[in-house]
């Protein structure tokens, strides 16, 4: 991840096993994660205020070029 440029260089399609999506339910709404070792997942957020976002609304994963980790998860318990 720290290599990388921006988010999007792990925007699906491009993202590989690791799956890095957006969380769209319960109490992770609106949160990242991307796959560890099963069943964990990383959990972060953009770190950018305000959060960037695309003109017909949505993240704009090229403009995040920082994140906070909020922790490692077991988010299917």
């Amino acid at each position: 991840m720290r290599a990388a440029e921006s988010l999007k260089d792990f925007w699906p399609p491009k993202t590989g096993p690791e799956r890095c999506h957006q969380l769209i339910g319960g109490k992770l709404k609106g949160k990242f994660s991307v796959d560890l070792d099963h069943p964990y997942r990383l959990i972060f957020v953009p770190d950018h205020h305000p959060v960037p976002e695309l003109e017909g609304g949505g993240l704009d994963w090229s403009q995040v070029t920082a994140i906070k980790i909020l922790g490692i998860e077991n988010t299917h318990e």
